[in-house]
């Protein structure tokens, strides 16, 4: 393929897996615990140029040329964002460093930030999905004293038994990664940990240091700035509109050769 048109078509392609992100971010904004997915850019088969190649002014810095450029969403921002009350002491955030664990299907452990949370019909600890929430038990749920719940920062359960008190029930404990960067995004709002992290996974109940405190009564919104991710879809479709015409540009430059030809 011809260079002109190989690095339009490879701009077209970047700038989509761009727009693609970014539709996905905003898609997600209502999303409780989304963090939002970044895109990199790099240079493709890059040749430095300098004065021995051709002749240049001396005020002239990093020449080059290249093939064009690749695009990848190859990140994610793991900012903390809003807080939005719920009323419910299930509902959970963390104040700090830390990821929830719910089972995923085949009972693997999967990392989330979304920390709403219910009581299913068997005293389970589940997240809208349904998810098991991981929790040490203290105390088997059907020995349960009736009562209201109540988490504390430490995450440890309590349920206000009107007659006799405060009892701890069990311990909700947080995990994190050394490179939370390699977490596996599952496609529902939560993260699996790859092969090669399970050496590094830690949890609160054996470095409690850490790790940040728990939160009742909120749960966290997503991290999605809305007026930035509309900026950016703004200027990525114009990019996208730029490599297009550099498509048309050079198309009709080559009709104008062959008719010579």
């Amino acid at each position: 393929m011809n260079i002109p048109y190989s690095i339009s078509k490879s701009g077209l392609k970047a700038q989509q897996t761009k727009l693609d992100t970014v539709s996905h971010n905003i898609a997600n904004s209502d999303t409780v615990g989304y963090k939002q997915k970044t895109v990199s850019f790099r240079e493709l088969l890059v040749n430095d140029i300098t004065a021995v190649d051709v002749p240049t002014s001396g005020n002239v810095q990093n020449m080059g040329l290249n093939r064009g450029v690749q695009s990848s969403a190859t990140g994610t921002d793991f900012s903390r964002g809003s807080l939005i009350e719920t009323g419910s002491n299930l509902s959970m955030t963390i104040n700090g460093e830390g990821f929830f664990s719910v089972a995923g299907e085949n009972g693997e452990r999967i990392l989330t930030r979304d920390g709403q949370f219910t009581l299913d019909e068997n005293k389970a600890i589940v997240n809208s999905r349904g998810q098991i929430v991981e929790v040490n038990l203290t105390v088997p749920p059907e020995a349960w004293p009736e009562g209201t719940f109540q988490i504390s920062s430490t995450g440890e359960i309590l349920v206000q038994d009107g007659n006799q008190g405060l009892t701890s029930v069990g311990t909700i404990p947080l995990y994190n990664v050394d490179n939370p960067q390699a977490l596996i995004p599952d496609g529902g709002n939560g993260f699996r940990i790859a092969p090669d992290l399970e050496g590094s996974v830690i949890n609160s109940i054996e470095n409690p240091a850490a790790f940040g405190s728990i939160q009742s009564g909120f749960i966290e919104g997503s991290n999605v700035d809305l007026a930035q991710s509309f900026t950016d879809m703004m200027m990525t479709q114009r990019a996208y509109s730029l490599n297009a015409q550099v498509t048309r540009s050079t198309d009709e430059m080559f009709s104008l050769i062959n008719q010579f030809s």
